[in-house]
C-alpha cells in the first residue's frame, strides 16, 4: 500500500481522478490529514463511506506503530516499527517556546562514529519520505506541539537524499505540515559533494549544521572516520558553497566535546581560525554517554573555558543543554531496538581514540 504521505496535493489530486474522485477530494483529504489530523480515514467524515472504503483499501495513513514511549523530564521517546519488521527511533523535545521533532533518516546508521550509537550495528536501509513523515505523526499524536524539526537522530541523511528532500518539501509545504522552514535543519556528518546540491534543492531557510568533531583532520578521522574521507579542508569549501548559494545563510558547527579528545584550548585556537572568516554558528555539547565507547564528556570546567575562548576569539557560539538524556534520547544516543543487547558484546578496542592532552 502507497502512503498518503508520499502525495503532493497535485500528485494526490492526479491519482484520485485515475480513482474516478473530483479535484476537491484531494483538498478535503489533506484537510483531514494535516490540518485535522486524522489517523484513520473512519474520522473522515465529510467523505461518503464508500469513498473511505476505497482509500483505506489503497493508502496507509497514521502513525507508523509504536512499540515503546518513554517520557523524560523534558522529552519523549518514541521506538517505532516499520512496514517489513525494522525499527527507529525518533524523540519530541520539549521546551518553553514549542517542541523539536528530531527525526532519523536510516535505519542504523554507516558512517561509524564512535561518539554515536546509531551505528552500532552499522547502516540497514534507508527510510522511505513516508517513514521520515510518519515519524513526525506519531510526535504529534502523542500531544507534542511540534514547532521546529531537526534530521539528527538516526543515519546520515545526506545519504538518503532523495528521500529527506522530499519529506523536507512536505513538511515545509503550506498545504501539508507547514513549518516555518527556518525552523527546519539538516544534520549531517560531512557527506560533501552532497551539500551543495543540498543549497540548490532544499527549501529556502531551511538550516544546514554539520557535526564537525575536530578542527583538525588527524582527530577528526578517529572520531568520525566515515565522514573524514573527505579533508576538512574540501568540507569547509563546500560549507562555503553553501553560504554563497543561499545567499549568506550561515552553517551551524556542532561539536561534541570529549575530555582529552577534542576539548583543548589549543583545538578551540584551531577551530577560531578556520571559522572567524565565515558564516558560521558554532553549537558546543558536552558527550553524551554511549554505551558501546569508552570516551567521556569534557568536564563542565574545561567546557566553559573552551567555549569562553572561543568567544574570546570572536566566534559566534553557544552551550547547548542535552534535552532527553534521562531516557538516552539526546544527541548521538539514538539507536535500533536490538543495538543496546549487543553493545556489551562488542571489543571495546574497536572504539579505542587516542587521547589529546
Amino acid at each position: 500500500m502507497r502512503s498518503i504521505y508520499e502525495f503532493s496535493q497535485e500528485e494526490l489530486t492526479a491519482w484520485l481522478a485515475e480513482q474516478g474522485e473530483p479535484r476537491y477530494r484531494a483538498r478535503q483529504l489533506f484537510e483531514w490529514v494535516y490540518r485535522k489530523h486524522a489517523t484513520s480515514f473512519d474520522q473522515m467524515s465529510s467523505l461518503p463511506l464508500s469513498v473511505r472504503r476505497k482509500l483505506a483499501a489503497e493508502l496507509e495513513i497514521g502513525s507508523l506503530p509504536v512499540v515503546s514511549c518513554l517520557e523524560g523530564r523534558d522529552s519523549t521517546k518514541l521506538l517505532l516499527r516499520l512496514p517489513d519488521g525494522e525499527t527507529v527511533e525518533c524523540v519530541g523535545m520539549r521546551t518553553p517556546w514549542g517542541g523539536t521533532a528530531c527525526l532519523s533518516s536510516q535505519v542504523g546508521c554507516p558512517m561509524g562514529c564512535v561518539f554515536c550509537a546509531s551505528g552500532v550495528d552499522g547502516g540497514v536501509r534507508n527510510l522511505t519520505s513516508a517513514e521520515i513523515l510518519r515519524q513526525l505523526i506519531a510526535l504529534t499524536s502523542q500531544d507534542l506541539r511540534i514547532t521546529n524539526v531537526v534530521f539528527m537522530g538516526m543515519g546520515e541523511p545526506l545519504m538518503n537524499y532523495d528521500a529527506v528532500v522530499e519529506a523536507l518539501g512536505a513538511i515545509t509545504d503550506p498545504a501539508r505540515m507547514g513549518l516555518s522552514p527556518r525552523h527546519v535543519t539538516v544534520g549531517t556528518a560531512g557527506i560533501v559533494p552532497m551539500i551543495p546540491r543540498l543549497a540548490r534543492d532544499a527549501p529556502a531557510k531551511v538550516e544546514l549544521a554539520i557535526s564537525l568533531g575536530a578542527p583538525e583532520d588527524t582527530v577528526r578521522r578517529q572520531l568520525m572516520p566515515g565522514a573524514a574521507r573527505w579533508p576538512l579542508s574540501e568540507l569547509l569549501m563546500a560549507c562555503d558553497e553553501w553560504t554563497r548559494l543561499r545567499g549568506g545563510q550561515p552553517v551551524t558547527y556542532a561539536y561534541v566535546l570529549i575530555a582529552g579528545v577534542n576539548d583543548s584550548l589549543k583545538l578551540a585556537d584551531r577551530l577560531a581560525a578556520i571559522l572567524k572568516t565565515r558564516r558560521h554558528h558554532v553549537n558546543v555539547i558536552r558527550l553524551n554517554p554511549v554505551e558501546h565507547c569508552d570516551l567521556h564528556p569534557a568536564t563542565k570546567e574545561q567546557t566553559l573555558r573552551f567555549v569562553g575562548r572561543l568567544e574570546e576569539l570572536g566566534i559566534n557560539v553557544s552551550l547547548r543543554n542535552s534535552r532527553g538524556r534521562d531516557i538516552r534520547g539526546a544527541c548521538g544516543q539514538l539507536r535500533r531496538a536490538d543495538a543496546a543487547s549487543r553493545c556489551s558484546a562488542r571489543q571495546s578496542g574497536r572504539h579505542k581514540v587516542r587521547r589529546r592532552c
